[in-house]
């Protein structure tokens, strides 16, 4: 009966360490979503400036789940979307 209980809170220990492993994730995802949505985001993304009021709702929760991502992309400031600075009759490098 004994092995019984050391099993279970084995079972326990590991289901406490995965909720509190989710929850520093998630915890760091939303104050990266929010950093970047508010400061971050048209530094990456041309189009992001001109974008409608429930852009940056729309893409919170991704921002949350993906902020490894964010910060890596941020990092590199490969930007996307630029505008094309290109004269007519000439072609892109």
């Amino acid at each position: 009966m004994a092995a019984c209980s050391q099993e279970t809170g084995d079972k326990m220990a590991l289901a406490e360490t995965s909720v509190v492993c989710l929850g520093v994730y998630f915890g760091a995802g939303i104050i990266v979503a929010i950093l970047f949505l508010s400061f971050g985001v048209s530094r990456i993304d041309h189009a992001a400036k001109g974008a409608s009021p429930f852009f940056r709702p729309m893409v919170f929760l991704g921002c949350i789940a993906l902020w490894p991502y964010i910060i890596l992309r941020f990092l590199s400031l490969k930007k996307i979307n630029q505008p094309d600075n290109v004269s007519p009759g000439r072609e892109a490098p």
